[in-house]
């Protein structure tokens, strides 16, 4: 039987390589969202700002599944886990605003 070794170290690497770039990325839809108001064309931004972190996130992820299987999966647990924690502090909670509108029994 092949057995596959996992090193603990690149996926360790894997793990920290995606919470950053999910710091960058929450980072630039940040900056985006905050300038919307400002810009004269602000769809042709949001679109642009979008297509520029989504293939960074591609690249980064088709690199990382180029170190192997676990080193993908751990980046992106390390992506998704920067998203909860930019949503917990981030959030519209945090604010005390609502992401929906309240009906009459909520």
């Amino acid at each position: 039987m092949n057995s596959m070794k996992i090193d603990p170290l690149a996926v360790t690497a894997a793990l920290l390589i995606g919470g950053t770039l999910g710091i960058g990325y929450f980072f630039g839809l940040w900056a985006t969202v905050r300038r919307l108001q400002a810009m004269r064309r602000p769809v042709l931004m949001l679109g642009a700002s979008a297509l520029l972190r989504i293939a960074i996130a591609v690249g980064i992820f088709y690199l990382l599944l180029s170190w192997g299987l676990a080193q993908l999966i751990a980046g992106m647990v390390g992506f998704f886990v920067t998203r909860l924690l930019a949503i917990r502090i981030w959030g519209p909670e945090s604010r005390g605003d609502t992401a929906l509108p309240q009906g009459k029994d909520g």
